[in-house]
């Protein structure tokens, strides 16, 4: 008996979940549902060249950030316009250098402008914003510009396409010289360079490489002829990343250096703390933030270069690039080379600003700061007012160790990264690091230096000089 009314309990159920399930079918192919609209309009990837619908913040088929040619694509402002007919500023985002820190959320006067989404500031609100631009002076990574509609003010870098070719076909820039500074951009820069000029090789009917018995692409040989697939000039984040990048496909290649491989970050001071999110180097994977002081870098670097094997000749300056027929005649002081394509990679660090004041040319006046904890009860004078001059200064002054006067010429420090920003109250108020605001370099001794502070002269005693004002 107990069988028979599981049984009869059992079917009820069930005849009651069918019934509900057919009902709901029927209803459906009574109404059916509107089909999924087409994108309205879509662009082909820089990278990849699949369409992009229009709005979407990465590519779905290579996963590119679209942001990262934004600069690229923006129209640049080329003369004096009236402000009253420009309408309100807005913040431009550039999403590849945005590192997520919320800080242009929280200084922004205007609740709901912006907002951070997946990580990334978004302009979540443009009708909101009035244009204070602390958004801009808060960004650490000078992720923002301030746009009238979608003119930039201000894009002061050489002009390349969405490849990162220039006006003179085969010829690209990417890294620090292209604009983007930021070491993760930078290898990222690198990578899709190459990507892009082995495309056009294949198309081309150039690209061939080497592959061993089982299929995978071997270096090209080394004694292969020229021209050069590509020839590479400079050996920094950018230029390793296109190299590495080169040899796993098989590219002949080569890259020149002046100085040593990644010489930028060699002469940041140790431990400098170099990254803020992971980046993915090629031949070697995703390097951590963890891992991000120089040291890490430097070590990733040297070990990529002897386990693959990477081509790079160092103490080897270009001094011309001239074309020749179809490729580039490239010319160092050792030697002539041919190529089909040409990728600067080039740093800054090779002209930094002087002062020209007398006695700069004093062995004791340094334009880079390296190793800062080998001074010792040392006066020190540091001339500048960005990032670069408040972190010797506060490396410097750590532990009491020197006595170090900070030289800068305007009033505040309002481009300051913010955190640099606050050590530098802090150490200015424990009487660490004295800042001598609206004061100029005069004359530099052999045991002091004089400056004018605000139309007084004055000199101070002085054992070694680093001028960090740019370059």
């Amino acid at each position: 008996m107990d069988t028979l009314i599981s049984v009869l309990i059992a079917s009820a159920v069930t005849f009651f979940f069918v019934r509900r399930y057919l009902k709901q079918l029927t209803t459906a192919k009574r109404n059916p549902q509107p089909k999924a609209a087409a994108p309205v309009s879509s662009a082909p990837c820089p990278r990849c060249s699949r369409p992009v619908p229009e709005g979407s913040a990465f590519c779905s088929a290579c996963g590119a950030a679209m942001a990262m040619w934004n600069v690229h694509r923006a129209q640049v402002k080329t003369g004096p316009t009236d402000p009253a007919s420009q309408g309100k500023p807005r913040p431009v985002i550039n999403a590849s250098l945005c590192i997520g820190c919320g800080g242009c959320v929280d200084v922004c006067p205007e609740s709901g402008t912006l907002e951070l989404v997946n990580g990334k500031a978004i302009l979540a609100h443009a009708d909101r914003c009035a244009g204070h631009a602390k958004c801009i002076t808060a960004c650490p990574t000078s992720a923002l510009s301030l746009a009238f509609g979608n003119v930039l003010q201000t894009v002061r870098v050489p002009s390349v396409n969405e490849v990162f070719e220039t006006n003179l076909r085969g010829v690209f820039i990417v890294g620090e010289l292209g604009g983007m500074g930021l070491i993760k951009t930078a290898i990222n820069e690198g990578r899709m360079v190459v990507d892009h000029i082995r495309k056009r090789l294949e198309e081309g009917g150039h690209w061939q490489p080497r592959r061993d018995e089982h299929g995978a692409i071997l270096p090209a040989a080394p004694d292969q002829p020229q021209p050069y697939d590509v020839l590479i000039v400079g050996a920094g984040p950018a230029g390793l990343s296109a190299s590495l990048t080169a040899h796993q496909y098989g590219l002949h290649y080569l890259t020149l250096e002046q100085g040593e491989t990644a010489a930028t970050i060699r002469n940041y001071p140790r431990h400098k703390f170099l990254m803020a999110e992971p980046i993915d180097i090629p031949l070697y994977g995703t390097l951590y933030v963890g891992d991000g002081t120089k040291e890490s870098l430097l070590s990733v670097w040297e070990t990529i270069i002897a386990n693959t094997g990477v081509r790079v000749r160092t103490q080897e300056g270009v001094t011309s690039i001239r074309r020749d027929g179809d490729g580039f005649q490239v010319d160092t002081a050792k030697a002539h080379y041919l190529a089909r394509h040409v990728v600067l990679a080039l740093g800054k660090r090779g002209t930094p600003r002087r002062l020209n004041v007398p006695g700069e040319e004093l062995s004791k006046v340094a334009y880079r700061l390296i190793e800062a904890e080998t001074y010792s009860g040392n006066d020190i004078l540091i001339v500048g007012g960005g990032d670069s001059a408040v972190e010797a200064a506060l490396a410097t002054a750590k532990g009491g160790k020197n006595r170090v006067t900070l030289s800068y010429r305007g009033d505040d420090f309002s481009r300051l990264r913010a955190r640099n920003l606050e050590m530098l109250q802090e150490a200015e108020a424990a009487g660490r690091i004295s800042v001598l605001r609206r004061s100029q370099v005069v004359r530099i001794a052999p045991t002091a230096v004089e400056l004018d502070i605000s139309g007084v002269r004055r000199e101070l005693p002085n054992e070694f000089v680093f001028v960090l004002i740019g370059g």
